[in-house]
């Protein structure tokens, strides 16, 4: 086995351990210079055309309401 290869899983696998558990540590002690808005965008990304269904629901209720004006206008 290739040591280079060995020191370069082991350098990753460290950062990572490293990493998370410094998040962690900055999620339980609550981040003051930092804002940790990861969580919260969890919810956009599980709705990703929601502000473009709301626009075209809206475009949709206003060619209902002037279709219906329309109609009554035709009707004598």
């Amino acid at each position: 086995m290739h040591t280079e290869k060995v020191w370069i899983v082991l350098v990753i696998l460290a950062v990572v351990l490293i990493g998370s558990n410094l998040l962690m540590l900055g999620m339980v002690r609550g981040t003051r210079g930092i804002k940790m808005d990861i969580f919260k965008n969890f919810g956009d990304a599980s709705k990703p055309w929601k502000k473009e269904d709301e626009g075209l629901r809206e475009l949709s209720e206003r060619v209902r309401e002037l279709k219906s004006k329309q109609d009554e206008d035709k009707t004598p």
